[in-house]
């Protein structure tokens, strides 16, 4: 799945792997609950949640195989007792994972070749780091094993189905009939409330794709466009989001558009998405929707 900002999935178009094997469970899909959860938890899992940390955590030191296969032996026992934010974890991390383990040595190759053509020394180290990334942290999930779609399609719409707002809206996302109108600013309501930064997050990826969001009341000058999508995420991270250099979230954007000079997704935004013209409304945007939120800055 491409996103159209940066999201929780990494798919580089074209590129398939397989990867090293260890110990862990098999792969599993959710069993389908007959009754959902009134609301999502705060999950704590081995991706934490894109986590909600201090940046210099986020550059993490040489790779443990063993702490990660910990991580991910405990995210799956988490979401398979029905934890929903463990669950959207889960899901995301097999979108990541669906093209590594497939062939991790193509893989790596695809992205070396891609580093080559960088436009900056920056960026093509940025892309064989946070593609190395990706290879190791899914060499622990299940086993190496190729990951089908479903896994991840499942997860998510048990997470979604479970009250997390994050996965819910990643759905909206991909639907053929996206919430406008009453329905989008009650969801919007529900997010903003929640005070949850990966739903805030995944609230601009919805919104940068909307054509047309009907009336949404407080929130019609950042319901529909590319910018206003922009200024969500970017509020999100000033939420305390993971945001810096070696998050998922850069990771993501650096696989996906080779922008991988930036030391922020703020900063990534400006540099390589938005043009100088725009940034005074990007500007007001980011401040409106903030107006929402808690922030950190």
């Amino acid at each position: 799945m491409l996103i159209s900002v940066v999201g929780g999935v990494v798919v580089a178009v074209g590129v398939y792997l397989a990867n090293q094997h260890f110990a862990s469970p098999s792969l599993t899909v959710p069993k389908q609950s007959s009754e959902p959860l009134p609301s999502a938890g705060r999950g704590n899992g081995a991706r934490s949640e894109r986590a909600v940390v201090n940046q210099d955590q986020i550059l993490a030191p040489a790779f443990d195989s063993n702490k990660a296969l910990e991580k991910f032996i405990s995210l799956k026992d988490r979401a398979a007792k029905g934890d929903a934010a463990s669950q959207r974890e889960l899901a995301e991390l097999y979108g990541l994972c669906i093209p590594v383990n497939t062939n991790a040595e193509r893989y790596l190759a695809s992205y070396e070749a891609i580093a080559k053509q960088a436009k900056t020394p920056a960026n093509a180290e940025g892309l064989r780091r946070a593609a190395k990334a990706a290879v190791n942290e899914c060499s622990v999930v299940d086993n190496g094993a190729i990951i089908p779609i479903e896994a991840r399609e499942l997860w998510l719409a048990q997470a979604a189905k479970n009250g997390d707002l994050a996965a819910q809206a990643q759905i909206y996302l991909t639907s053929n009939q996206r919430p406008q109108g009453e329905q989008l600013k009650g969801f919007m309501d529900h997010v903003v409330n929640s005070r949850d930064p990966n739903a805030v997050f995944e609230m601009g990826q919805l919104v940068a794709g909307n054509v047309d969001s009907g009336d949404v009341g407080a929130y019609t000058n950042v319901a529909n466009d590319k910018l206003s999508g922009y200024a969500w995420s970017i509020a999100a991270c000033r939420m305390g989001l993971a945001c810096g250099t070696g998050s998922e979230i850069m990771n993501s954007a650096c696989l996906n558009t080779s922008g991988c000079s930036s030391t922020d997704f703020e900063s990534f935004v400006r540099d390589n998405l938005v043009s100088a013209g725009d940034a005074a409304l990007l500007n007001s945007k980011v401040q409106e929707v903030s107006a929402f939120l808690p922030t950190k800055k």
